[in-house]
């Protein structure tokens, strides 16, 4: 059996045969096995220095490493990003397109309409509201109520849904109802007068009560000539003798409410007084 041999580059170098010497035939294939190609003849030619062999004398069919690699740097080049590997289709992972009315589909992008509100007189006007779309509102002025378009078609009643306002008027007070003017009398109680007699007066106190507000008492510390307040609790903290003032706290349960009764003098620990001694101090 013959054996047909197919020009192959296996030393260093990369391309098919080509310069000043060598011939091909038409349709000879030539493999580059370092550049990973495979070269076909495009018709016959023997080299010369006049008419070399070059690249464009064959067609050139590259591996599939190859062609993933020029496919990609061909993405890049054109700036077509990852999307020119995706699949169209509305499901996970593809790219949606538009429908023959240039819009994508419900699925992907759910139709969304802004509300517009039309003002009308009547049914009929209501009805005829060609250029609304669901959600819009029609206001009915005959019947001081609102309509919102739930589906298509606007002509069609059923698909003018009321919009339920909760009601604005009071139903009644104490058995009246409509524009009420409140009054005593008109609750049931006792006159004006009456009233105002009772809140003035103490009868309404029982004795123990009237004791609790003879004793309660408003009281409160001022500054003098020889008192000066401080603006914060660490400036006062900081201009006072420590532990200065004493204070004892008794409870007079005899009073209703108790009473709390506080004394207050100056710790003699803390000033002079006629049997002190100033020491000079030890140096």
């Amino acid at each position: 059996m013959a054996t047909i041999q197919i020009k192959r580059r296996t030393s260093a170098g990369t391309g098919p045969l080509v310069g000043t010497t060598g011939s091909v035939k038409a349709g000879e294939p030539l493999v580059d096995f370092t550049g990973e190609h495979l070269y076909i003849a495009k018709a016959d030619k023997t080299a010369s220095v006049s008419v070399p062999l070059a690249d464009s004398d064959y067609l050139k069919i590259p591996s599939t490493s190859k062609v993933d690699t020029q496919i990609d740097t061909k993405i890049t080049a054109l700036g077509l990003g990852t999307a020119a590997t995706k699949n169209t289709g509305t499901g996970n992972g593809n790219v949606p397109i538009l429908d023959a009315n240039g819009k994508l589909a419900d699925s992907v992008v759910p139709k969304i309409a802004m509300t517009n509100t039309f003002v009308v007189a009547s049914q009929t006007a209501m009805l005829a509201l060609s250029a609304a779309q669901e959600g819009d509102v029609a206001v009915r002025t005959d019947l001081n109520k609102s309509f919102i378009l739930k589906a298509s078609p606007y002509s069609t009643l059923a698909n003018w849904q009321e919009l339920l306002t909760p009601t604005d008027a009071v139903t009644s007070v104490n058995g009246s109802t409509g524009a009420v003017s409140i009054t005593l009398a008109g609750l049931g109680g006792v006159a004006s007068s009456t009233y105002n007699t009772h809140v003035a007066s103490n009868l309404h106190l029982t004795e123990t009560q009237r004791n609790v507000i003879a004793n309660i008492m408003n009281s409160r510390v001022v500054s003098g000539a020889g008192s000066d307040f401080s603006l914060s609790q660490a400036a006062f903290d900081a201009a006072v003798i420590g532990s200065g003032l004493k204070i004892n706290q008794v409870i007079d349960s005899n009073y209703t409410p108790h009473m709390i009764k506080y004394s207050i003098g100056i710790d003699s620990s803390k000033v002079l007084q006629p049997s002190s001694v100033i020491d000079g101090g030890t140096y």
